[in-house]
This record gives C-alpha cells, structure tokens and sequence, in this order.
C-alpha cells in the first residue's frame, strides 16, 4: 500500500500561521514587528532559564545532617519561654 505525501495546504498548523491572503502592507509590517517583539521576548525569557538552570548546577547541595540520640534530649523537650 502506498501512502501519499500530504498537501501543504492540509498543515493546520501551516494554515493557522499563515498570514492572511488580503492582508494591507500596513498590517504585514505591523505583524512582522509584533512578531519580531514576541521572537524577542521569547529569546530573553529563553536566556534567563538558561542563565538559572547554569546558577543552580554551580550552587552546593544542601548538607544533610542527622542527629542521633535520645528522643526526650530533643529541641521539644527543652523548656519553652513563657513556661
């Protein structure tokens, strides 16, 4: 069985991003700036993970610590202010 290469034009995708068909040079160059802004935006937001994801690499993981000993010797048997 052979199966044939879809349309371009069957892409919803390509079909939801398309620009509209009687779209004014107006509204083109108002879309492409918009666009340019939100290609922007998304490169900084973009950089600002990657520069957080790099910041929590270099930090140290917290040291944890147990404690061993007689559970009455513990911080809720110590007299409390006011008591």
């Amino acid at each position: 069985m052979r199966h044939s290469i879809a349309n371009i034009d069957d892409d919803p995708l390509t079909n939801a991003i398309a620009p509209p068909p009687d779209e004014t040079p107006q509204q083109r160059a108002a879309r492409e700036s918009a666009e340019a802004e939100a290609r922007r935006v998304s490169d900084e937001i973009d950089e600002l993970l990657r520069a957080e994801r790099n910041a929590a690499r270099k930090r140290k993981p917290p040291v944890k610590v147990l404690l061993l000993g007689q559970s009455e010797s513990g911080p809720s048997r110590r007299s409390a202010p006011g008591h």
